[in-house]
């Protein structure tokens, strides 16, 4: 009988060796394939939001006091208020077309504020009728810095888009005490006791605000209470002459003062009162969750590769040990040495080959779980992310697992082959 049939016979023989052997072999190599392909992704996702933020540009109204003043049409000259330039739709364009500028997303610092009409607010400790609630409003809430952080997330229906109007993002706590769903109106009074109201269509419900404090002075400090709107039925609400600031995300931080150069100097903005300020801590933030989830995988992986390789070691050195007996006896009868060790390979290895099966099964249906994890950690900007398990990385584990396999039955078979058969016997006895 070769050494190959009395592997078999064994593995066979000893199901208890085997299952174990299967089980810790198949968690190792599991284990070890789904934190590269997460390495991977995460890497993966921080390029991707640095190519969507890499850093941006903020332009703002230049509030210095020599842009105050009484317009030129009041015949009163009672008003004193800005009087320099606004960011427009016109320059938006002109800005969105500069080589590097990848996208962009205007906002008013004020936003709108209104008394629910036909909903409730969460109250806050001062509960007076007649109290107003402050909703941000946006161009793109997709590119509103709670989403790309993760803080929020869209649950259900859509971004509002720089095309809307009169369209509302609410969080979901607010929908759930209020029975409201995607499609339905919520309405604001301008003022208490007036009539006239404002309605906007909900066509998003975002989470994120759970758990956040509900014991403040006014509802207008309760997270869950605060939306967002889109900004041009703002301007139509209030008239307004274009928007106050606006946020341009670029490519790399490295190109930021070219970019911003080349924006000054555009028609629609030269010479105007405008106000700049480039920022990379956006990206830092948003990027921090899926630094720190791909550091600490990279050393998952080198702990699992220490840790399974003395593991694999120590229990082959312990049964190999314990087979003395029949390590005497082949030897008594005339199978040489390299033959035992050639069975001893064999029995693992044929159990390796039976952990690939295994271990790739679960690696496929794993990938997608912590795929989401990874969603879950990174914000809106990544949600199409996806763990992918490729095969060069499992013939990479595939070959570390088997090399150390090799090794270890080298370490366990050296510490009984190395003896002769009679030296075997009396040590036993």
């Amino acid at each position: 009988m070769n050494f190959l049939k009395r592997a078999i016979r064994y593995c066979w023989r000893q199901k208890v060796r085997s299952l174990i052997l299967l089980l810790t072999f198949t968690l190792l190599s599991t284990a070890s394939i789904i934190c590269i392909a997460s390495g991977k992704a995460a890497e993966q996702g921080t390029q991707e939001i640095k190519e969507t933020i890499g850093a941006s540009i903020r332009i703002q109204l230049d509030t210095s006091q020599e842009n105050y003043g009484v317009p030129e049409n009041d015949e009163y000259e009672t008003a004193y208020t800005y009087i320099g330039d606004f960011i427009t739709n016109d320059m938006i364009d002109k800005i969105s077309q500069v080589p590097g500028v990848v996208s962009y997303n205007a906002k008013s610092s004020e936003g709108y504020w209104g008394i629910p009409d036909n909903f409730e607010p969460f109250p806050g400790m001062v509960n007076a009728p007649g109290l107003s609630t402050p909703y941000q409003a946006v161009l793109n809430s997709a590119l509103d810095i709670n989403f790309l952080n993760g803080t929020y997330t869209l649950a259900e229906g859509r971004h509002i888009q720089p095309d809307d109007s009169y369209v509302t993002l609410i969080s979901k706590e607010l929908a759930d005490k209020n029975n409201l769903s995607v499609g339905d109106k919520i309405t604001f009074l301008t003022e208490r006791d007036s009539t006239e109201s404002t309605a906007f269509t909900i066509v998003g419900i975002y989470t994120g605000t759970e758990g956040m404090a509900k014991e403040a002075l006014m509802s207008s400090d309760i997270a869950a209470n605060l939306g967002y709107i889109d900004i041009n039925s703002l301007d139509e609400i209030y008239n307004l002459k274009g928007f106050d600031y606006l946020d341009v995300y670029i490519n790399s931080a490295d190109e930021a003062e070219q970019i911003l150069d080349t924006i000054k100097n555009l028609p629609d903005v030269k010479g105007k009162t405008f106000a700049f300020q480039i920022n990379s801590e956006d990206f830092d933030l948003v990027s921090t969750p899926l630094s720190s989830m791909r550091n600490m995988i990279n050393t998952a992986v080198t702990i699992i590769a220490i840790v399974g390789a003395a593991i694999i070691v120590l229990l082959l050195l312990l049964w190999t040990r314990s087979r003395k007996k029949e390590v005497g006896i082949l030897l008594a009868v005339g199978r040489c040495k390299g033959e035992i060790i050639g069975q001893f390979l064999s029995e693992n290895l044929l159990i390796a080959i039976l952990s690939i099966v295994a271990s790739s099964a679960f690696s496929f249906i794993l990938a997608h779980k912590i795929g989401s994890l990874l969603v879950s950690q990174s914000g809106e900007e990544l949600s199409n992310l996806a763990i992918t398990v490729a095969l060069n990385d499992m013939i990479v584990v595939f070959g570390i697992g088997f090399l150390i396999i090799c090794l270890a039955v080298a370490i366990a078979s050296y510490t009984v082959i190395r003896l002769k058969p009679r030296d075997i016997f009396t040590k036993m006895d």
